[in-house]
């Protein structure tokens, strides 16, 4: 049985590496964009804007992501397959930016004159074909950051690009909706911003398909590794550290979905008292200055988790969290709109790392599996964490306009009105995340390849992987026979 090639070409140059970290990171921004964006617009556009019912947007918005369950795992297996000139993950990439490009722009460039329902289905088809072309970026991308690294600082190196581009994206989607209402309505000002916009995140994903061309050889080389074999889809799903990523990813995903949509209706009609323009101002200057501190961040998380490993650096990460919801009760006040800042700038910093560490985990577990069966499974793998990121998305989603009849909110009663409706909305968006970050903490315990992944040598493979693995895969041969 092969193993894995692990000489990083010119891994002694910094420079060098640095900038093929960046070039891989770019990514980030496509991911998180293409992922965020539609969801940060959906409500201002098509409820506040368009009228369009939020339990009809919830449904158009959840919809593809039910679809991707089913896609995701299709895509990463073909991936981990596929052997081309261009290698195994770059086709697919290309075909899902063209395609995310074209449907993210016709997403908001619904005819007008249609009635409100016809809106929603314009809404749902277009929302579904883009989430399935995100589908042949994503997870080819995100099997590629852990292909094309090895594990300890230089995997760390890319991951910490990854969500610092993410996290500079983020400050684009938090002033969309301001750049919007500098056009005669948000509604046609998205037209224009969301095909600037659109252009800019295809650029990016780009960058990242010819860093990887350049880079080509240049990586560590997973060309002796044979594609996943029937069956292995779900050899890696039975494994018990897979399940440990599966639930924190789908917990936190959902403890932050669930209630996202809140903050905008609490800055605009608690906040701001129902100036929209205002609330589009603040909401952006908040998140801004959040996500730069956030960016700023990365780098500090990525050394951090370097010299204090990634557990202790991990939970300190979601006790931030927690603590930062919670103060959401007291911080986002009529008082001082700007004040719930400091709660942004806690839940940011916390969820950077978070996502910086999380895929570093999945990788740690790939190279388990690559080293044990000679098989690439690193788009299966990213197929799964995807499909756990979409679960709770899409389940969230479908529970969001639910949540705003819950907490019996209508854009269009009179301020006074607001008083329960607000009161309810800022309980839930205070709790309902530090449940999922808490939910985390308890699955990420049971995750056992921390230790025997700790990196001392970029060269060494790990030695003692038996023990984690559940006794029903006990065919997979001892390390030491691999070496």
């Amino acid at each position: 049985m092969k193993s894995i090639s692990s000489k990083p070409a010119q891994a002694d140059k910094p420079a060098r590496a640095t900038l093929q970290h960046l070039s891989l990171g770019a990514g980030g921004a496509v991911e998180n964009s293409f992922q965020n964006a539609p969801l940060a617009m959906v409500s201002p556009i098509y409820n506040v804007g368009l009228g369009v019912s939020p339990v009809l947007i919830g449904f158009a918005m959840a919809s593809p992501r039910i679809w991707e369950l089913f896609l995701d795992p299709m895509i990463g297996v073909a991936s981990d397959r596929t052997r081309s000139r261009f290698g195994r993950r770059l086709p697919y990439m290309v075909f899902g930016l063209l395609g995310c490009l074209l449907l993210f722009v016709a997403m908001w460039w619904a005819p007008t004159g249609f009635s409100k329902q016809a809106l929603g289905i314009w809404l749902a088809v277009s929302a579904f074909l883009f989430y399935t072309f995100y589908s042949f970026f994503a997870i080819p991308y995100a099997a590629l950051t852990i292909e094309a690294t090895q594990a300890g600082p230089d995997r760390l190196g890319v991951m910490s690009a990854r969500t610092a581009f993410a996290n500079l994206s983020n400050i684009a989607i938090n002033w969309l909706y301001w750049c919007c209402q500098r056009f005669r309505s948000p509604v046609e000002g998205m037209r224009w911003v969301g095909l600037a916009f659109g252009i800019i995140i295809t650029a990016c994903g780009f960058a990242v398909v010819f860093g990887a061309l350049r880079n080509k050889g240049k990586a560590i080389d997973h060309s002796n590794a044979a594609g996943i074999a029937k069956g292995g889809f779900r050899k890696l799903f039975c494994l018990k550290p897979t399940w440990s990523i599966l639930v924190t990813l789908l917990s936190t995903m959902v403890g932050f979905t669930l209630v996202a949509n809140l903050g905008f209706y609490l800055t605009a009609f608690y906040a701001c008292r129902g100036d929209l323009k205002l609330a589009a101002f603040v909401t952006a200057v908040k998140a801004s200055a959040a996500t730069i501190a956030a960016v700023l961040s990365c780098p500090l998380v990525g050394a951090a988790a370097k010299r204090l490993g990634k557990d202790i650096v991990f939970n300190f990460m979601l006790l931030l969290g927690v603590v930062s919801s919670l103060s959401e009760w007291y911080l986002i006040t009529p008082v001082n709109p700007y004040l719930g800042m400091i709660a942004d700038l806690g839940i940011n910093v916390s969820l950077v790392g978070f996502w910086l560490l999380m895929p570093a985990y999945l990788g740690d577990l790939s190279d388990h599996y690559e080293a044990s069966t000679g098989q690439s499974c690193q788009g299966s793998l990213s197929a799964l964490y995807g499909i756990a990121v979409k679960i709770g998305a899409s389940g969230a989603l479908l529970l969001t306009g639910y949540v705003l009849v819950f907490c019996r909110f209508n854009a269009d009663m009179p301020l006074h009105a607001m008083t329960y409706p607000i009161l309810k909305m800022r309980i839930l968006f205070a709790i309902i995340p530090s449940i999922g970050l808490a939910c985390s903490f308890f699955a990420m315990k049971q995750f056992r390849l921390a230790q025997v992944f700790r990196a001392e040598s970029g060269n060494e493979l790990p030695t003692a992987l038996n023990p984690i693995l559940p006794s029903e895969h006990s065919e997979f041969p001892d390390q030491s026979k691999i070496i």
